[in-house]
């Protein structure tokens, strides 16, 4: 028993349960429409879009948090139909900490790789710039507006990511919703470039143009029902079919 409460502190701590987990989070994202069908590779079987096709590319910037210093991340967020409501999946996503590369992908199923993300913010403009490898892949220059009173949110959604072994083992499906407290969310006038490499294949995913942009400060927590992780008869092939995107 006292082996057992020792090997579980550490998880129990790191959930750090009834508070909060980031502090300040910032994401510069760009709402931009899909091309349903050249998302569909990039889609797990049985997951559908939602309606409109529309995803979320991000640049962003974690101050404080429980886990690690400060870092920075970019990725991708496709809106999916979960039920009756709006979810998020994510095929795409680089960041600059170690520590945070693996909680994330171990715990959530993000397929979190190593990148290089740039972030200056003189509070009315932001530049924001990920590359990975020597190429650059997203471009961000925001001029910041107006507060926004009842915004959407940016992660607060039910997420559906999926991780595994390479192997013959089965993916599984991770399912797991945080919690979102907002601080401020601005518009922004935003100039987006981005492109894509064989292993960062942003160009192949159906982006198209963008149709909102925004500036999200928040708080996040996780939910109390910790994040499940169930059997996916229906991608055996997925992770493999996904190989470089998520590991290369």
């Amino acid at each position: 028993m006292r082996q057992l409460i020792h090997d579980l502190s550490t998880p129990i701590g790191l959930a750090n349960l009834g508070k909060k987990l980031y502090h300040n989070a910032q994401y510069l994202t760009a709402v931009v429409e899909v091309d349903q069908k050249k998302m569909a590779r990039w889609l797990p079987s049985g997951v559908k879009l939602a309606q409109p096709a529309r995803a979320d590319l991000f640049c962003a910037y974690f101050p404080e948090n429980v886990y690690t210093g400060a870092y920075h991340e970019a990725g991708l967020f496709v809106h999916i139909q979960v039920g009756n409501k709006i979810g998020i999946f994510c095929p795409w996503m680089i960041l600059n900490d170690d520590r945070a590369m693996i909680i994330g992908r171990e715990l959530l199923g993000y397929p979190k790789k190593i990148g290089e993300i740039a972030w200056e913010n003189d509070g009315t403009r932001i530049l924001a710039k990920a590359s990975r490898r020597g190429t650059t892949l997203i471009e961000m220059n925001a001029k910041l507006g107006d507060v926004i009173a009842h915004a959407p949110p940016i992660l607060g959604l039910p997420h559906r990511n999926i991780t595994g072994g390479l192997g013959l083992a089965l993916p599984r499906e991770v399912r797991f919703t945080p919690k979102e407290h907002p601080i401020e969310v601005r518009r922004v006038e935003m100039k987006l470039r981005y492109t894509g490499t064989e292993h960062d294949p942003l160009h192949e995913m159906g982006l198209g143009e963008v149709v909102d942009a925004r500036i999200h400060r928040c708080d996040l927590s996780g939910d109390l029902i910790p994040p499940i992780q169930i059997p996916r008869f229906r991608t055996p092939l997925f992770l493999m079919r996904q190989f470089n995107p998520r590991v290369l």
